[in-house]
């Protein structure tokens, strides 16, 4: 059994109102590492992802993480990061999160993106 703990970063409009229905956040960012049962550091994952909706940075995004809309530009699309995070992730794990935030946005982009 593994631990994956993670921590998300997401971007939205700079109205911070959403401009697509039901999808308010999107990820830029994915951050893990993994904790064997023993709860020790086994490996580390992280990828920046390339925003296909919300193409500025919000101010506040970009003072919390401070990544600008040119180096996530040189990210993956999201279906392609979450599709090689899922592998990393493996068979047998279990998530641990900051907040409920993460793991809904993160199955709210899924959904999105299909």
């Amino acid at each position: 059994m593994n631990y994956i703990v993670i921590d998300l970063e997401w971007n939205q409009s700079l109205t911070g109102e959403a401009e697509v229905d039901g999808f308010p956040f999107e990820i830029i960012e994915i951050g893990a590492v993994k904790l064997n049962q023993d709860r020790e550091v086994t490996d580390t994952f992280h990828a920046l992802i390339c925003p296909q909706v919300y193409r500025n940075i919000h101010p506040r995004t970009n003072e919390i993480i401070h990544i600008d809309i040119e180096e996530l530009q040189k990210g993956a699309p999201f279906p392609e990061v979450v599709e090689r995070f899922l592998e990393w992730c493996g068979e047998n794990y279990y998530f641990a999160i900051w907040g409920t935030a993460d793991l809904m946005e993160l199955q709210r982009n899924m959904e999105y993106y299909g």
